[in-house]
């Protein structure tokens, strides 16, 4: 038997028929082909954006320089909050596993994140 039967057993209708037939039928193999080919082009595009997306960032960030992210003097950088030095050290803790010292932290700019 080459198909499958599928139903609701409270009301005793039919929810869905799976059939190879149409497969084999007129042009159901390259139309399936083509199905996965296209579905996999997309994602393989999406992808390729994700993975570009940081390098785009980073060069528009060189064109439009936002104001807030603006280099800060020395002074305001060493100023962390307490619970996000916490993190920190949890973070650096669960990770390193060994007796260890943070001595300091910067942040990541988008030439570093690509």
């Amino acid at each position: 038997m080459n198909y499958a039967t599928f139903s609701d057993t409270a009301t005793d209708g039919l929810l869905a028929q799976l059939n190879w037939q149409p497969l084999f039928e007129d042009h159901g193999f390259p139309l399936a082909i083509m199905g996965l080919f296209v579905v996999f082009s997309a994602l393989m595009l999406v992808r390729i954006f994700i993975g570009t997306l940081p390098r785009i960032v980073a060069a528009l960030d060189h064109f439009f320089p936002d104001q807030q992210h603006a280099p800060q003097s020395k002074a305001t950088t060493d100023e962390i909050p307490d619970e996000i030095l916490a993190v920190i050290a949890a973070v650096v803790a669960e990770t390193v596993r060994e007796p260890h010292r943070i001595v300091s932290t910067q942040d990541l700019s988008p030439e570093d994140l690509s």
